[in-house]
């Protein structure tokens, strides 16, 4: 029997487990992912940013938990010596619709604490010269790292504190009575006190396993990103953003290094045909 179950190996997942056998280093506790490795879907697939809660309404738990995160990650990524650049963020304002944007980002950082600096646009061209426009926005507290090397990790850490990770366990049902929690993985049932579903895309479809009447369905959307030729790796210095429009729910594309020195632009948004699909054409019937 254990006490807290969580099902998903991601970074959410592995973190939660891990904090919880810091809280309660008695407690029996253990994570399920389906994958043989952990990190292997969204934790895996993204552009590795730092964010520092620039877009985030002030006074929000997103905007409070975004900032300590930020600080908490790039600290996390000293002690255990892990690959982290705090670089900086440019977003930029290419015409004057954009340009009073800015100033509503501008004075939404200030009300959220963050560091920022408005550019003109001959300071822009100074500090990026291959990018142009009237003027920009430099928030440096934003950063980038390796999200699969924080989990695994984390995983590494939490197996040393007592915690389990089983990997290559899908979960296929679960089943919960008065006292305990059955969760049906391979041909094994395993007992737990609590459970804590972790499980990313599959969120919906772990809910309905618990016959919990929920109203939505995940419809998956994938971003891709472009990678620049290496001859392009030392053209940009900073993060680079667009101001976004706010009737949409995307910050556009973008330029992001990498903490491998490459460079990418993307994301575009792709209606997916398969929850988990990362290559050009995936589907799942």
């Amino acid at each position: 029997m254990y006490d807290v179950i969580i099902i998903g190996g991601g970074i959410v997942g592995i973190s939660t487990a891990w904090q919880l056998q810091n809280r309660f280093p008695h407690k029996h506790i253990m994570v399920l992912e389906k994958e043989p490795h952990p990190a292997m879907h969204q934790t895996g697939h993204n552009s590795g940013v730092i964010h520092a809660g620039v877009y985030y309404q002030p006074g929000s738990l997103k905007a409070d938990f975004c900032k300590r995160g930020a600080i908490q990650t790039i600290s996390f990524c000293k002690e255990h010596d892990l690959p982290y650049q705090q670089c900086g963020k440019i977003l930029v304002a290419t015409n004057r619709l954009e340009y009073e944007r800015m100033k509503v980002l501008e004075a939404r950082c200030i009300q959220n604490g963050i560091e920022i600096r408005r550019l003109s646009g001959e300071e822009l061209e100074k500090r990026e010269p291959a990018i142009s426009g009237v003027g920009a926005l430099f928030v440096p507290a934003t950063g980038i790292t390796d999200y699969r090397k924080i989990t695994e990790k984390l995983a590494e850490l939490l197996v040393e504190r007592g915690g389990k990770v089983r990997f290559g366990a899908e979960v296929k049902a679960i089943h919960e009575h008065r006292d305990t929690v059955d969760i049906l993985s391979g041909s094994q049932t395993i007992k737990s006190r609590y459970v804590i579903a972790c499980g990313g895309l599959m969120a919906d479809r772990l809910a309905r396993m618990m016959h919990i009447d929920i109203d939505f369905r995940i419809i998956p959307f994938r971003g891709e990103y472009y990678q620049l030729p290496a001859k392009h790796n030392k053209t940009f210095h900073h993060l680079i953003y667009p101001i976004p429009d706010p009737e949409m729910p995307f910050l556009g594309v973008h330029l992001t290094r990498m903490v491998d020195g490459s460079v990418t632009v993307g994301p575009n948004a792709v209606l997916g045909w398969k929850r988990e699909g990362y290559g050009c054409l995936n589907l799942d019937l």
